[in-house]
């Protein structure tokens, strides 16, 4: 196994604030999460509506973070090959895990996808919901260089 990097340090900050709302509950719900709260960190939030039946999913909301590097808004459109091509199953398998172990995960990921492999994405991916269902998915990015040997994509539980 690969070891873990430390989180980036914004990271760690919306993972504590998240299990700060959830307490003993396996997932906080959107209700708790105040982004005013967040202060500059907004810029870095993506939540992701989780769409029942048939599974799948839509981007809410885009922080401003995601449109500066990636050069483009999603904000309203479904994760599917339209927007990202062939990385879209992937993307969906990995939110598909969160709905359905109900577990916070990191992401790091080259973005070849975006047509900018040196481009690399930390993110941590919270679920939100109600009544034991997750109902969105609070994803916090942010961006970098990719280092040269770094793997494609690391998807690993959080806790």
């Amino acid at each position: 196994p690969v070891p873990q990097l430390p989180l980036d340090h914004r990271l760690e900050e919306i993972h504590r604030y998240w299990k700060g709302k959830r307490g003993d509950r396996p997932f906080p719900s959107r209700a708790d999460i105040q982004p005013a709260e967040m202060g500059n960190l907004v810029r870095l939030l993506n939540l992701i509506d989780v769409i029942p039946e048939p599974l799948h999913f839509r981007h809410r909301l885009v922080g401003s973070e995601h449109v500066e590097w990636l050069g483009r808004d999603a904000t309203g459109l479904y994760i599917d090959e339209t927007l990202y091509g062939s990385a879209a199953a992937e993307i969906v398998r990995s939110l598909t895990i969160i709905v359905r172990e109900k577990k916070p995960y990191r992401r790091r990921a080259r973005l070849d996808w975006n047509g900018q492999p040196w481009l690399e994405m930390e993110s941590v991916e919270l679920p939100l919901g109600e009544k034991g269902q997750v109902r969105m998915i609070l994803r916090a990015s942010v961006f970098r260089q990719a280092g040269p040997a770094r793997r494609r994509l690391e998807f690993t539980p959080l806790e």
